[in-house]
């Protein structure tokens, strides 16, 4: 009688059924989308770095190009060569950056004369740096009193 019943514990493998492979096929399904998205993450992240990083580098440009006109517009006392009216006189200039950080950058800078009040001019500078396909906008205003 011990033998039958070992023998009724023995099944044969057609009655046998598992939930092995389909769980084996699902764990692996899971991380491959998992790696997928992972992945797309990674990608956006980035590219989301690199235009963070010309976001910065052109506004440094436009800045530098607003620099460069307020020196004009109103020269340090330790440089007085240059012309007060250049920046303003001479239209739109454009300035290509060589210097690190600032390489392949540009600034496009314009500067008008708004309003003289009471023989006071009052002056606007508008500096647009571009790096990269991306440009971000300085403005200033000032006088020269």
């Amino acid at each position: 009688m011990s033998l039958k019943r070992r023998d009724s514990l023995v099944t044969s493998p057609k009655s046998q059924r598992g939930i092995g492979i389909p769980a084996a096929i699902f764990v692996i399904t899971l991380f491959a989308l998992l790696a997928v998205a992972i992945n797309l993450l990674q990608e956006q992240n980035a590219e989301t770095y690199e235009e963070q990083v010309n976001l910065t580098r052109a506004f440094y440009a436009a800045e530098s190009g607003a620099g460069i006109a307020m020196n004009s517009i109103f020269p340090p006392e330790e440089f007085p060569q240059y012309n007060a009216d250049a920046e303003c006189a001479a239209g739109p200039r454009e300035y290509v950056f060589t210097i690190p950080g600032l390489n392949e950058c540009t600034a496009t800078v314009t500067c008008s004369v708004d309003a003289t009040v009471s023989s006071v001019e009052y002056y606007t500078i508008v500096s647009e740096g571009s790096c990269n396909g991306v440009n971000r906008k300085v403005q200033i205003r000032s006088s020269k009193q």
